[in-house]
């Protein structure tokens, strides 16, 4: 329970006002809860004792009772408000931190966690910190008050009574315990299971379109099934533990009106208690009976509760691969040089393989670099180092003659416009698509025309104001990978990379995009293509193959020299002509 405890630590004193104003208010709830059955007890008595105001008093008794049930119905009210809001508060609170972490980390860690497994964390396990601030830290109060206020009006009824009425609930919360852990364990793992089908779902939604081209609906269900039956397995075998703890609770509260009938009933006939009194101990004990079976789900929920909060530090805690932190460098501000030394890389999953070797390359400023290669040969890799979507091992990627993880990489990535390979686009209009929440200063429009977009625009019903639908769908593929070159056009950059952006446009587009980009304000660039005429404009050529530089030269150089960059370029000739 170490993570509840902390919990409370971190985000309970923040809402210390609407908690006390709970406290206070339970404690005017259950306070008249015990009450009502003395004057319940005072009204028999005086019912059998007789006399001649027994009219009068038992209307008195009767009015107070009404009085303080109508209190009970307002001040509980007011507690349910005063826990529930720090509940909602702190849920939005945890999501809004937890998200501005998750967009903090980086590419690696996004590969280690699948998007349906932070989607489950972030809205599942969430939901039940939310139960925990609100529900929980209520349950916690609300049992302690009336425990305490119930026991307190007993004993002070008769002591012995009161003893005697709570061994039953003792015992019942010690034989709990044992399920306890047993029910820990399989919340964790059904919260593990409920991610996998998140992901499976999620994944499946996004490839709907490939599904259902491949008629592969049958096989997606079957695999659904497999992990919906796996969850639905594990969630009966948490409620038959909840099935047991609850009728053990349960059945506590009902002995005890045996055990009170058992010792109270004959002290009433010895009148060692008064009649009035005995019923205002069954009273008391119907009242306690709540508070005790609510405990039952009270336990469930810090268990579930005490497992999300797990689940959300696993993903919240760890933090950036920032190796520039605490005292990044400044990012150069003019269009930087590019010096790669002994490079070699291989990927946490598969430290062994290395997927590039000894890579040794200089782009000098404002120049621009054209990258080729079959797939695999490590080129988005490559790529990847050089913006530092992954941290290049130390002394080996050189901005300006400073380590790139030396750089501040907040500012690193404001000063580069990368296009990647497969640019996603976000369920939004063209214009937002684009411009991502900056500004338009006017260069939409001119960035629309340096794609070509501006002719695809015009034909749109809505213009720049349309909505492409999820990951871009009522696009061409071609429309798509010029949307998001345009995106990576329209803010400033000292560094272009253009990570094969222009597979899905024909050479008529492509060649107006090349001579629109070379036309553009000083960079240094970087072009990943299988096409020569991308980038037989370069100042410099290489050719990787199984992660390696096995060419290197302008495309004049390249052409006259015996290798895979010839032949690429002999069979694209042929095809273009």
């Amino acid at each position: 329970m170490n993570a509840v405890f902390k919990f409370y630590r971190t985000h309970g004193p923040p809402h210390w006002r609407w908690y006390l104003a709970g406290v206070v208010t339970l404690l005017c709830t259950n306070f008249l809860s015990v009450r009502i059955p003395v004057y319940l007890g005072r009204a028999i008595d005086v019912i059998k004792v007789g006399g001649d105001n027994v009219q009068a008093d038992v209307s008195f008794y009767a009015g107070v009772i009404a009085a303080m049930g109508v209190g009970i119905i307002v001040v509980r009210t007011l507690s349910r408000v005063a826990f529930f809001t720090p509940g909602r508060l702190v849920e939005a609170e945890v999501k809004r931190n937890l998200f501005a972490k998750l967009l903090r980390q980086q590419l690696p860690f996004h590969q280690t966690y699948p998007a349906g497994d932070l989607i489950s964390r972030s809205s599942s396990d969430v939901g039940y910190v939310r139960l925990l601030a609100g529900f929980g830290a209520f349950g916690i109060v609300n049992t302690g008050i009336a425990l305490v206020m119930a026991i307190a009006q007993m004993t002070e009824i008769n002591a012995f009574l009161a003893a005697v009425t709570m061994v039953p609930v003792v015992l019942a919360l010690l034989s709990v315990r044992v399920f306890i852990k047993r029910m820990f364990r399989l919340v964790h793992k059904m919260q593990k299971e409920l991610a996998q089908l998140s992901d499976h779902v999620l994944s499946t939604y996004q490839g709907i379109a490939t599904v259902k081209s491949f008629a592969a609906e049958e096989a997606f269900a079957e695999r659904f099934d497999v992990t919906n039956r796996d969850y639905l397995r594990t969630s009966e075998q948490r409620a038959d533990m909840r099935a047991i703890i609850g009728p053990i609770l349960a059945f506590a509260a009902t002995l005890n009106v045996f055990v009170l009938l058992y010792f109270g009933g004959p002290m009433a006939i010895r009148n060692e208690i008064s009649v009035g009194e005995l019923v205002a101990f069954i009273a008391l004990t119907g009242f306690l009976a709540g508070p005790i079976r609510g405990a039952s789900f009270l336990l469930s929920v810090f268990k579930q509760a005490e497992a999300a909060l797990q689940r959300i530090d696993e993903v919240a805690d760890p933090l950036p691969e920032r190796p520039d932190l605490p005292n990044p460098v400044a990012v150069p501000t003019s269009c930087p040089e590019l010096r790669v030394e002994h490079l070699t890389f291989a990927y946490p999953d598969a430290p062994d393989v290395p997927v590039l070797h000894d890579i040794q390359l200089v782009v000098p400023p404002g120049t621009t670099l054209g990258i080729m290669g079959a797939t695999g040969s490590g080129k988005t890799t490559l790529v990847r180092m050089l913006t530092r979507l992954f941290n290049p091992p130390a002394g080996t990627v050189f901005v300006d003659g400073i380590d790139i993880r030396s750089l501040d990489l907040d500012g690193w990535r404001q000063s580069l416009a990368v296009v990647p390979q497969r640019a996603f686009l976000f369920s939004e209009s063209v214009r937002d698509n684009i411009l991502l929440g900056a500004p338009d200063d006017g260069r939409l429009e001119q960035v629309l025309t340096t794609t070509t977009m501006d002719v695809d625009i015009a034909a749109l019903p809505q213009g720049t104001e349309t909505l492409v639908g999820e990951a871009g769908v009522m696009l061409s593929g071609g429309q798509r990978q010029r949307t998001a070159l345009a995106r990576g056009l329209v803010r400033d950059h000292t560094l272009l990379v253009l990570d094969d952006v222009l597979s899905a446009v024909d050479h008529k587009t492509e060649h107006q995009l090349i001579a629109a980009m070379r036309s553009g304000g000083p960079s240094t660039s970087i072009i990943v293509t299988n096409r020569i005429s991308a980038i037989q404009h370069a100042d410099q050529i290489i050719m990787l193959e199984d992660g390696a530089i096995v060419q290197r030269g302008d495309h004049a150089s390249l052409v006259l020299e015996e290798g895979l960059y010839r032949d690429i370029w002999e069979r694209q000739s042929d095809s273009a002509a």
